[in-house]
């Protein structure tokens, strides 16, 4: 129970609280223009002063630790586990609470710092939260799901925008596992249930991310189906054979390249060979021909040429052709010898060459034998990489066939798990009967209580898990919907103090009441003075004093009696901290 709140500043108001109705009120003087608003005064910023204290998140700038309340600590005097503590949180140093007061027993235990101040830091205050107010061994833990007293407190502290939109949310866009499991708790079911739930959704998840990131390319691979993976498995299995076939038939020659130089030496030259007798066959023929062409010129022409002109020979002439037709003769017969002899020697340049050629085919032929039984060593080395290729192709796709099937296997149990785990809550929600029905009564016996007409908390069980939901009958105005809200949250505080927990306060904000008819507002008041005076908690309620509705309660019922500050507008030191900010 909140004893008192306190701060380290002169001017600041402390609050005292006491168990029941607790009523802070914002009153707006008779010298208050129609623009002047009793915003500003505290109301809100008390209750964020008691956020503050039981360890809520806190960022630079935003909240208390404004440069204004640089250097002001809050203290909050309560009694945890039947023993009365204080515990004070600096807005320059937002990490540490100093812990006074009985904390034997604790489930942990402050140490003392520098200073010989018994601390906690964070973590272990709401660790210490947890224990003493719910009954939970340790803080939430998020990656399993765990319901943490951080979250379980806002729905007693409701403090942060888009806390009074739904029964069963305290801010917006709160995760559903986060309500499942929550509220699973504050109801009495099996809150282990809906964190199950949430593991098989991310698991879920995690495949279809990964299916995704396949799909776009994030990821090697493609998303085939696990026939089609089978089947190129088939086909390069098949090139895997082949391949390691021709490496075991393989015959490696280390002199496989000298000797496939030296055969295209051999070839080159049998071609120089071919080209050279082929010139010298043609020469040969050219001078065949010349021989066959060329012949001495008859003695008697020119003289037949002298009698048909009618002249007769000198003798002088006839002997210089006598010598002439000597002399060419002569040369005849020498260049007759000549080409003869030239025929001759290319003749046997020719014959020699084909000895040549003949030669060197039958080397070439040899070489090209032993060539043709056996490989290089790059060559055999590169039909080895192109195996180890073909083996590392296989691998992969026995990895991804591999992958799919896992991947299809564990979506089916998911599907199978789902199904298993919506009927073992069934089964589970049927045996706590006789604790959640006490939370519906509650529900049932205090919307009765504010509308005449018994409202329903329903809860539901589908293949997503939890879900729940509150009617209340009439129309669905804004003052309903947040009844709606009041009666859940007084039903989780009776509920708590009926099972046993430690938690024994609930604060609303004057947001509760916001479109709340006068007579509904005078009813929950009364009520909530009823049922804490019989279970054992403290509501605490801040209003400004012209939503206080005075004329709608019960006769007899003493609201002055609750009041426990009164903030006013009238100068700077009737708000909570003695100055607006």
């Amino acid at each position: 129970m909140i004893r008192a709140v306190r701060a380290n500043k002169r001017g600041f108001r402390t609050v005292t609280f006491e168990a029941g109705v607790n009523l802070i009120l914002a009153d707006r003087s008779k010298a208050a223009g129609d623009k002047d608003t009793t915003n500003g005064l505290g109301k809100s910023t008390l209750l964020e002063i008691i956020d503050f204290c039981l360890g809520s998140n806190t960022s630079p700038d935003k909240g208390l630790r404004v440069e204004s309340l640089a250097e002001w600590s809050f203290t909050l005097d309560l009694t945890l586990k039947g023993k009365e503590v204080s515990v004070t949180r600096s807005t320059a140093v937002p990490g540490t609470f100093e812990i006074t007061g009985d904390t034997t027993g604790w489930l942990i235990v402050p140490e003392k710092n520098k200073d010989d101040v018994p601390v906690l830091d964070l973590k272990k205050w709401r660790s210490v939260l947890a224990w003493a107010l719910f009954g939970l061994p340790s803080a939430a833990n998020s990656e399993n799901y765990h319901p943490s007293a951080r979250s379980l407190l806002s729905y007693f502290t409701r403090n942060v925008h888009g806390a009074y939109d739904s029964p069963f949310t305290h801010f917006g866009n709160q995760k559903v596992w986060d309500i499942q499991v929550h509220n699973a708790f504050l109801l009495g079911l099996n809150w282990e249930k809906a964190a199950r739930w949430q593991q098989l959704k991310d698991q879920k998840n995690a495949l279809d991310a990964l299916k995704k990131a396949i799909k776009t390319g994030a990821i090697d691979g493609e998303l085939s189906s696990l026939g089609e993976l089978e089947a190129q498995r088939v086909r390069l299995e098949g090139q895997l054979v082949k391949e390691a076939e021709a490496l075991k038939t393989f015959q490696v020659l280390p002199q496989y390249r000298e000797i496939e130089r030296e055969a295209n030496k051999l070839t080159e030259e049998i071609h120089q060979l071919v080209n050279a007798n082929i010139t010298d066959q043609r020469r040969a023929d050219r001078y065949r021909a010349l021989t066959a062409e060329e012949a001495a010129p008859a003695g008697d022409k020119l003289e037949a040429l002298y009698q048909e002109a009618g002249v007769a020979l000198p003798n002088a002439v006839k002997r210089t052709l006598d010598e002439a037709r000597e002399f060419n003769q002569a040369i005849i017969k020498n260049r007759q010898q000549f080409i003869a002899k030239e025929i001759a020697e290319l003749t046997a340049i020719t014959a020699k060459n084909e000895g040549r050629i003949e030669d060197l085919t039958n080397r070439r032929a040899g070489l090209l034998m032993t060539l043709q039984g056996h490989g290089a060593l790059e060559e055999f080395t590169r039909l080895q990489d192109l195996h180890a290729a073909t083996r590392l192709r296989v691998d992969s796709l026995t990895t991804r066939i591999n992958q799919v099937r896992q991947m299809t296997t564990k979506v089916d149990q998911i599907k199978v798990e789902t199904v298993e785990l919506k009927r073992s809550t069934e089964l589970d929600y049927e045996d706590r009967r006789e604790i959640w029905t006490q939370a519906l009564t509650l529900f049932s016996d205090f919307s009765e209580h504010l509308y005449k007409s018994p409202g329903r908390l329903v809860i539901d069980i589908d293949e997503t898990g939890y879900r729940f939901d509150v009617e209340i009958d009439g129309n669905q105005s804004e003052g309903i919907s947040k009844m709606k809200i009041f009666c859940y949250d007084l039903m989780a505080i009776c509920f708590a103090r009926i099972r046993g927990l430690g938690i024994d306060f609930l604060i609303h904000d004057s947001t509760m009441f916001d479109g709340v008819d006068p007579r509904q507002r005078a009813h929950a008041i009364e009520l909530a003075e009823q049922m804490a005076q019989k279970h054992g908690f403290q509501y605490i309620l801040t209003l400004n004093t012209d939503m206080l509705p005075t004329a709608d309660f019960t006769q007899g019922f003493d609201h002055n009696a609750l009041v426990r500050l009164v903030l006013t507008d009238t100068d700077p030191s009737g708000s909570l901290l003695g100055f607006r900010f």
